[in-house]
């Protein structure tokens, strides 16, 4: 079974290696170097929020999981964005 830290650094892996493999495409590079950052602060977010919790301080529960929420959702919007970047690449290419 896949903890969420392995499959964070397997996604983040991925991402170094379609990193490498396009190296003059500015846009790409920002799209990745955004989205490792978002994937690493949503594995932590849901920590954060844990411990929040179990130390009693609900407010701050409470504004960890709404952040984790929106960072999801962004995350998934850079996703579409890295998938129509590259597929816009791809066809530009052939």
């Amino acid at each position: 079974m896949l903890h969420a830290d392995d499959t964070g650094s397997t996604a983040a892996r991925r991402l170094s290696d379609l990193r490498r493999a396009q190296p003059g495409d500015p846009t790409l590079q920002n799209l990745l170097a955004v989205l490792s950052a978002k994937l690493d602060l949503c594995s932590r977010l849901p920590v954060y929020e844990y411990e929040a919790g179990s130390q009693g301080h609900e407010t701050c529960a409470s504004a960890f999981h709404r952040l984790a929420e929106i960072e999801r959702a962004s995350f998934n919007e850079l996703i579409a964005c890295l998938r129509h970047h590259i597929d816009a690449t791809a066809a530009a290419r052939d």
